[in-house]
């Protein structure tokens, strides 16, 4: 957008296309859409299973594309075509999700724990992303999101101890037989075996997410604070003050 701006200041009468997809000017950048568009850049839109078309008749450059809001084909007789540089995630980004326990997006790009309310934090403690690691996003956004980050990083820093979750799983010995299934499925590491064989909680690391509850085969975890007495009991209530 920027360029097509600058091309049609310093040469008016220079025809500018620029063919998109999707146009996302959001913010402040949606000045540069309106001034691109009075100063006389035309945007076509296509649809992605028909890309544009790019050949050469005689000794001239074409492009051929069918426009969706006309639904007729132009063809474009073109002195420069300048593509844009396309951006993809990191192939690495695979490999290193698996490495910190931490979610990625069907795209490829690593998913926050919550779009608004902890938007650079991801749900394993002391791990923070920003920028281009998040998703596509111009230099402004990286920027603030990397100052998000060092301040959410420096919560933890800042900090003698933390305070383990309220909410986290138990173990009943007498009923745990050791076979490991809830040292398998938790997504946080946060089980081990002790020196007598049986499950155990890593109470700093269990988020009490109940994946270890409900997959064991002898219903020996529970949630602290969240038994079935408990849970019942609050059912009740609601129910009695509806």
């Amino acid at each position: 957008m920027a360029n097509a701006v600058k091309i049609k200041k310093e040469y008016p009468e220079t025809n500018v296309f620029v063919l998109y997809r999707d146009i996302r000017t959001y913010g402040f950048a949606e000045e540069h859409y309106n001034e691109a568009a009075q100063l006389g850049v035309i945007f076509l839109r296509y649809d992605p299973s028909k890309p544009p078309k790019v050949f050469e008749e005689g000794h001239d450059l074409f492009v051929e594309i069918e426009e969706q809001f006309i639904e007729q084909p132009v063809k474009i007789r073109a002195d420069y075509i300048v593509l844009n540089a396309a951006i993809h995630p990191n192939p690495e980004n695979v490999e290193l999700s698996k490495l910190l326990k931490v979610p990625l997006t069907k795209e490829g790009y690593f998913l926050e724990a919550h779009m608004k309310l902890r938007p650079v934090d991801f749900a394993t403690d002391g791990i923070f992303l920003c920028g281009l690691a998040h998703s596509p996003r111009l230099i402004g956004d990286s920027i603030s999101q990397a100052l998000a980050a060092a301040a959410r990083a420096n919560t933890v820093l800042s900090k003698q101890f933390i305070e383990a979750e309220g909410i986290v799983s138990i173990v009943d010995e007498q009923k745990c037989t050791g076979c490991g299934t809830c040292i398998e499925v938790c997504p946080y590491e946060a089980l081990k075996k002790n020196d007598r064989g049986l499950a155990e909680v890593v109470a700093a690391v269990c988020k009490g997410c109940g994946c270890c509850g409900a997959t064991c085969p002898e219903l020996a975890i529970s949630i602290a604070n969240c038994s079935d007495e408990q849970l019942l009991a609050e059912a009740k209530a609601a129910l009695e003050e509806a």
